[in-house]
């Protein structure tokens, strides 16, 4: 939780981690760009109404023209495919750096969160079906390779 008393930018002076500590300066840690990237936009971490220092944001082209976001945060650095390029960068050219770096915020979450929900979702259908034994293994004839399954739950009408 952030103490500045005013919305911050990393880079920016004014950072305050607690009420009692001394404004500073909070580093910026973009992250890193690969051979053939292009960088569009570069939106440092920053506060106002929430905390968001840790997550810096850059969308880049990358080398197969394919559009992303790159995300630095605690956990290491992601990247994220934008699939519709030519949408977004008009989107993206109308907003001011805040309003950008808060619509990348909210489609690196959503994503996090699809992504998670969709995990766990799998995650228990396997589970139920490992304790109902309905994971199925097959050898595929002729190959090293195995056909692995989750078979149909058998539901049974009561007579």
């Amino acid at each position: 939780m952030c103490c500045c008393e005013k919305p911050n930018i990393n880079g920016e002076f004014g950072y305050k981690w607690q009420p009692t500590d001394k404004p500073t300066v909070r580093e910026r840690y973009p992250p890193a760009l690969r051979d053939g990237d292009m960088l569009l936009y570069d939106e440092p971490g920053r506060c106002g109404g929430i905390d968001s220092h840790s997550h810096h944001y850059r969308v880049v082209l990358g080398a197969s023209r394919v559009m992303e976001l790159l995300v630095c945060h605690g956990g290491g650095q992601e990247s994220i495919p934008l699939r519709t390029k030519s949408t977004l960068l008009s989107a993206f050219a109308d907003l001011d750096s805040t309003a950008r770096y808060w619509a990348l915020n909210a489609i690196y979450h959503a994503y996090w969160d699809g992504r998670k929900r969709g995990t766990e979702d799998s995650d228990t259908r396997w589970r139920e079906a490992a304790a109902e034994k309905r994971i199925k293994v097959r050898k595929v004839r002729g190959s090293n390779a195995v056909r692995v399954w989750v078979a149909p739950k058998i539901v049974r009408q009561a007579t």
